[in-house]
């Protein structure tokens, strides 16, 4: 059901939360811009990845599919199996991943929303009736 969703709404989805303008940025300043052209940029690495985060239940395979639908001009693809995706990943890198959850991620809420100067996450509204205590 997830997946026919992102079929429905294409890669936009991922490129609204991460603009391409930010990941180049990201990938280049992590020093893994491509020094040559290749069918897997670290780009699309960046979404790929995305993606197999908001899809675990899906292969390798199945996630590439979901990421390339919709894309304009992308030319018709042969030769990337999982293994090509998973050296794609490996050059990509965790740090490229961290730096862009550092650029996009914040908190959400305003100042106002703290309590004791702390951010609220959840609230234990539990009440227990229990019987008066009788005194010998």
């Amino acid at each position: 059901m997830l997946i026919s969703l992102l079929e429905r709404l294409g890669p936009g989805v991922l490129t609204r939360s991460c603009p391409l303008e930010l990941v180049d940025r990201v990938v280049s300043e992590a020093g893994r811009a491509e020094k040559r052209r290749r069918l897997l940029s670290a780009g699309f690495t960046v979404y790929f990845v995305l993606a197999m985060w908001l899809f675990p239940q899906a292969d390798y395979l199945e996630v590439l599919r979901l990421v390339k639908t919709g894309g304009p001009g992308l030319r018709p693809w042969t030769g990337v199996n999982k293994s090509s995706l998973t050296r794609a990943r490996q050059r990509l890198g965790w740090t490229v991943m961290r730096e862009l959850f550092r650029a996009v991620a914040r908190p959400l809420g305003t100042a106002d929303e703290l309590f004791r100067g702390l951010r609220v996450l959840a609230l234990d509204g539990m009440l227990l009736a229990v019987p008066p205590r009788r005194r010998p």
